[in-house]
């Protein structure tokens, strides 16, 4: 996660000697640019009132056309169809989502262009809500009531800072690497305001090549001049990738005490800490963090993964039913969260409870999914109680009907196939599931839930065989 600047940025480039009045002159010149002229900017509220205010104020600043929505399917629907130089969202919306979980959708997702600015604008004045929509790294955000002039400063700052550093944007959106360090060093140059955005762009793209020796060459430079928490946190992910989980440890914890803020730096050490197999104390650290946890479908899909991990059906249920519930009709919706949630009902002997979660699936998912789902639901239930011949004649009828389905499946569903296959005595095709899912570099959760399936598996086998 970048750390959000909640702080103004200086608008004017440093001042040369003898010309005092540049930075006045330069900064008018700036307010006086309409930075919307002859774009789209989509406003997200549902008051009428809001909607026209906003729809007046963006038009002065030279908007072309001002677009309302004031749900989260809404604004999914103007998405799809056109680009938007600007988002202006109200954190509370209409339906059962709010816009800090449609900034989470279009971030994972990707759906927003680069160049696309996000503003969201907020009642909430405590600092633990602001820090939980930062996570999701808004352009800006306003906290109501707020001005015609604070909303004009706001987005005339957003829109310098994106067509001023445009090119390093794109590169790093489209993943062009290589050709990041030259641009940041010229941007610096040209606008030494941004000093501390293209210093971190730079270094990151070194990161993000996968040049983690001269990732942390600069790193230890700078950490020796002047320390940030984002240097710290991208020195971890080095050492992570290095297996060299001490000094990973020894950064983070120095983070996460200064900084509790940085939800960034929770996430990554509870990845190291699982990384050394102490996944109990991984969901300790995240569970510190309360509320905010809940704040990231991807984090609370961490925590219901390390109480799998250890065990704790109880904790498992709470976590995959939030994360089933803020998922629902969105792209972050896994079928993958259903299937673990029914396999510890059907377990549990609670029969009644699986079988709703297919009604939760139907608006969620699409009929061929929700075909695959309610299949392997039928075999969790089989095996659980007993029916062992059973569910292997449903698997063998499930392959051949899903041959040229399976190999497009999402990993996390073909590890829940695999499960069913090694509980099911299949293991040769649970073998061949696990050497597809490797090839997508899976995550910590899903090595360990193979690494059981086939350990439970040979431990049946040699029980059978005594």
């Amino acid at each position: 996660m970048t750390q959000i600047d909640l702080s103004a940025d200086n608008l004017t480039p440093a001042v040369e000697k003898g010309t005092a009045a540049k930075p006045d002159r330069m900064k008018q010149a700036v307010k006086d640019m309409a930075p919307l002229k002859g774009k789209t900017a989509l406003v997200v509220d549902s008051a009428l009132a809001t909607r026209r205010a906003l729809q007046d104020q963006l038009s002065q600043l030279g908007a072309k056309a001002v677009i309302f929505a004031s749900t989260v399917s809404e604004v999914e629907q103007h998405l799809s169809s056109r680009e938007f130089a600007l988002i202006v969202c109200e954190y509370q919306l209409e339906g059962d989502r709010n816009g800090q979980q449609l900034l989470e959708d279009l971030r994972v997702n990707n759906k927003l262009a680069w160049s696309t600015a996000f503003m969201m604008v907020t009642g909430e004045r405590s600092y633990g809500n602001v820090v939980a929509v930062a996570e999701f790294e808004p352009d800006d955000y306003l906290i109501k009531p707020f001005t015609a002039s604070t909303l004009s400063d706001r987005v005339v700052r957003v829109f310098n800072r994106k067509i001023r550093l445009a090119q390093a944007y794109q590169f790093m959106f489209e993943e062009r690497f290589e050709e990041v360090p030259g641009i940041c060093d010229q941007l610096e140059s040209q606008f030494p305001q941004y000093l501390n955005e293209l210093e971190r762009m730079r270094v990151e793209s070194f990161y993000r090549s996968a040049q983690y020796e001269k990732t942390e060459h600069e790193l230890l430079l700078k950490l020796e001049k002047a320390p940030k928490p984002w240097m710290q946190l991208l020195l971890a992910k080095v050492n992570l990738e290095k297996k060299q989980f001490d000094e990973a440890n020894e950064l983070l914890s120095a983070v996460v005490k200064t900084n509790p803020e940085y939800l960034a730096a929770s996430d990554l050490f509870a990845d190291v800490l699982w990384e050394q197999n102490r996944p109990a104390d991984a969901l300790d650290i995240l569970e510190k963090m309360g509320a905010k946890a809940l704040s990231s479908t991807t984090r609370l899909r961490k925590l219901a993964d390390l109480a799998v991990r250890i065990g704790d059906n109880t904790r498992s249920k709470n976590y995959l039913t939030k994360v089933i519930d803020r998922s629902r009709n969105t792209s972050l919706s896994q079928i993958h969260d259903y299937l673990q949630l029914s396999k510890i009902y059907v377990q549990e002997g609670r029969h009644e409870e699986a079988e709703k979660l297919t009604a939760k699936m139907r608006s969620t998912v699409n009929s061929t999914e929700l075909d695959l789902a309610r299949a392997m639901m039928a075999i969790q239930k089989d095996i659980a109680d007993g029916r062992g011949l059973k569910a292997n004649d449903k698997l063998i009828a499930f392959f051949e009907s899903n041959n040229e389905l399976i190999p497009t499946l999402e990993p996390e569903t073909l590890t829940s196939l695999l499960e069913l296959c090694f509980a099911a005595n299949m293991d040769n095709k649970g073998y061949e599931l696990a050497s597809q899912i490797t090839k997508h570099k899976p995550s910590k959760a899903m090595l360990d839930r193979i690494r059981t399936a086939i350990s439970d598996f040979k431990d049946k086998k040699s029980a059978d065989s005594d």
